[in-house]
Formats: C-alpha cells, structure tokens, sequence
C-alpha cells in the first residue's frame, strides 16, 4: 500500500471521528435543552401553587415602589451628549445587549467546557442562553402591547415614523421636563420609541448574571455587578424610566435564577438523559 493511500485512509478515519463528534454533541445539545426547559417549567408550576404567586406580588409591589421615583431618578441619572460617562454608557448599553453580549458569552463557556471535558460548565452555558432568551421575550411581548414611551421619545419623530401622533390608552398624567409625551401605556405600535416598559437590557442582562449564581458563583457574582452598570446605563442614556429597569431587571433575574436552582439540583438527571439519548 503506497504512503499516499494510507494517509488518506488516515484522514478519513479522522474525518469521520470529527462528525461523529460534533453529532454526538448537537444531540448533547438539544435532549440537555429539551430536558432544561421542561423541568424549569415542572418547578415554575409547582412553585406558583405552592407560594400563593408571592413572587408575582413582590414583582408588583417592586414595580409600583419604583414608579414613585420615575421623574426624580430619570433627572439625576440623565447624562447628557458629549460627556465622557454618555460615550461609556453607550458601549456598556451595547455590549450588554443579548445578541452581543449573551450570545457571545454563552458560546464562549460552551466551548471551554467542551476544550476541558468539564459537562457542568456546557451545562452552565446552556442555561445562561435559554433564561436570557425567555426573559428577552417576554420583556419584548410586554413592552409590545403595553406602548410605554420611552423617555426620550419624540412627538415629530413619532409623527414622522407612524403618519399620526399616538394617544396613551392608560394615562399616568405625568411628563418629565424636556419631555414630548403624556408617561403612560399607548397600545401597541410599531416603534422602538414606545418600547419602554419592561427594559430588554435590564431583563437579559439579569437573566444572563443569575443564571451562574448556583453553578459557577464567581462568574454570576462577577456578571450580577455588570448587569447592574447595563441597568445604569439604560437610564444614563434616557431610554428607560427607573420602573422600566426595576420591571426588565426583576424578570430576568428570577428567569436565570430558577434555570440556576433547576441545574444545581438535578442536573445529573438531566446529564444522564441527555447521555444516553447520544449513545441511541
């Protein structure tokens, strides 16, 4: 057999290797996720029943002690344009964003579990991923059909994107200084300027910190004080009121923290699943 042969023997053996890889750790993938998500929502129903919505309530209770201090927190966090802390608000409000900064991250500690052979830290990555992206959306179906404007909406722009100036359908009588519109909820339409109520930033950013509380505690810990500069910048840069943040923050933190209790307490189960849906 000539040398040419063999080595092509040779790389095709490592060419196969490589796929059966890579399919053995797509079905990882996907039975971890599967497994993920519906045990999270086994411990969501049970933990409504069995705490009488507390936590509902004190999203609530949260929200409206918040509320108190809309007008007085958005004068004193507002940085204005030019300033040294406004450019670095914008880079912090931009890398804390979910496709920049959770999708990125997430990958990353993926493949570090997967370079070192460590499953908890694959695990880990896949839960940040899953309880940013549910807080995502449901902050963003929220802020969709309640309309909150944004601080810094703008009545001309308004009437330049849509064709008309919108009407609130819940008004809470109120306008900061400098402001265009009544603070309110004005329905749903289709602008980022009334994307308000919750904070997308707050909610996937929180999400993304607490979901590595239980399971790598430096990293949450690490990401949590991150989170909170995200939070301060939304409102740094006037694009969310202290109660939209308090909303989007509180959501997203409770989302990664039972995706977090959830892996921390069974996730041999789950690992176990998903392990011998791969050998299938």
């Amino acid at each position: 057999m000539s040398p040419n042969s063999e080595r092509c023997r040779s790389d095709g053996k490592n060419i196969f290797r490589i796929k059966v890889k890579m399919k053995n750790e797509f079905v990882f993938l996907y039975e971890f996720s599967k497994s993920l998500l519906f045990g999270v929502w086994g411990d969501f129903k049970e933990g409504i029943k069995s705490s009488r919505m507390t936590l509902p309530l004190i999203w609530l209770l949260s929200v409206g002690l918040a509320f108190q201090f809309d007008m007085p927190f958005y004068s004193f966090f507002l940085i204005k344009e030019g300033d040294f802390f406004h450019f670095l608000a914008e880079k912090i409000s931009y890398w804390g964003d979910f496709p920049q900064g959770t999708v990125p991250l997430s990958i990353g500690i993926y493949l570090l579990g997967l370079l070192f052979k460590k499953e908890r830290i694959k695990e880990a990555a896949i839960g940040c991923f899953l309880s940013a992206f549910i807080a995502g959306c449901l902050v963003d179906l929220g802020r969709d059909v309640l309309g909150r404007p944004r601080p810094s909406a703008d009545v001309k722009e308004a009437f330049k994107q849509l064709g008309y100036i919108p009407t609130p359908i819940v008004s809470f009588h109120r306008i900061h200084p400098g402001g265009s519109f009544v603070d309110g909820f004005y329905g749903i339409h289709w602008t980022a300027m009334f994307h308000g109520f919750p904070s997308g930033h707050a909610a996937t950013s929180m999400a993304t910190a607490s979901s590595f509380l239980r399971s790598l505690p430096l990293l949450g810990y690490l990401l949590l004080f991150c989170a909170v500069f995200v939070c301060w910048s939304r409102m740094a840069l006037g694009r969310h009121y202290f109660s939209d943040i308090i909303a989007g923050g509180l959501l997203g933190f409770f989302a990664g923290l039972m995706f977090s209790r959830f892996q921390n307490r069974n996730t041999s189960t789950a690992l176990q699943k998903s392990k011998q849906e791969v050998k299938k």
